[in-house]
């Protein structure tokens, strides 16, 4: 009864959270301009609002799924955040690995690194909480919470390769400040996990992170298509 009730109230949520974050018109705009899209056309908006699209119908599911994960799992608000935080993380995961159906994918004929699309200092940075991070886990004998460090900077490293390693989808000028942007936020939200599972003062910093990183922008020197 009580894992029902926790899978219940994750998935309410996602719910919550799903409309609340609902994509629109305006919200599909805002993003492009902030990842440095000048003036988006209603093409490159619908591309936008179907990338969100993809993340975010996945939370309620997700959230409820991972209440029954016993490195997440849990009871109190820090559980439902690790949840909310791990679940979030698993969807831009999925979403990278979605294609539009419709459109024809196209390989970069100019090779790709995950410097030439992500700001460096992101990455530096997250390389560095998650160090810290073990660090912390490993002197407050918390070993049980490693296998869970573990699982999030494995879920990070896929976003990223899946972002340099995928075939354009749909817009190019859109595509990449997409790719950027799902380097940038799943950083963020691997910071937000190290610091949840360090606890104390590091979940403040972890969330900071994740705020900091999910609105970094960066610009690609090369062209790729």
């Amino acid at each position: 009864m009580r894992v029902l009730l926790d899978m219940v109230i994750a998935a309410g949520v996602g719910l919550l959270l799903l409309m609340a974050l609902w994509p629109t018109q305006s919200t599909g705009r805002r993003l492009l301009k902030s990842w440095r899209v000048q003036d988006p056309t209603p093409a490159q908006i619908d591309d936008a609002i179907r990338y969100l699209k993809r993340r975010r119908v996945l939370y309620p599911v997700l959230y409820a799924v991972l209440t029954l994960v016993p490195l997440v799992s849990g009871q109190g608000i820090g559980s439902l955040a690790a949840i909310v935080l791990a679940g979030t993380l698993l969807a831009e995961l999925i979403a990278t690995q979605l294609h539009r159906g419709g459109t024809q994918r196209v390989a970069s004929l100019t090779p790709r690194g995950l410097f030439d699309i992500a700001n460096q200092y992101v990455l530096i940075a997250y390389a560095v909480i998650v160090v810290i991070g073990l660090v912390v886990l490993v002197v407050d004998l918390r070993i049980g919470q490693i296998p869970a460090l573990v699982v999030s900077v494995g879920a990070v490293t896929l976003v990223m390769w899946a972002a340099v390693a995928r075939p354009a989808d749909g817009d190019e000028t859109v595509d990449r400040a997409l790719r950027t942007r799902s380097v940038h936020v799943s950083a963020g939200l691997g910071a937000a996990v190290v610091g949840a599972l360090a606890g104390g003062g590091f979940v403040f910093a972890g969330l900071l992170a994740w705020i900091a990183m999910s609105n970094t922008n960066y610009v690609a020197k090369k062209i790729f298509w």
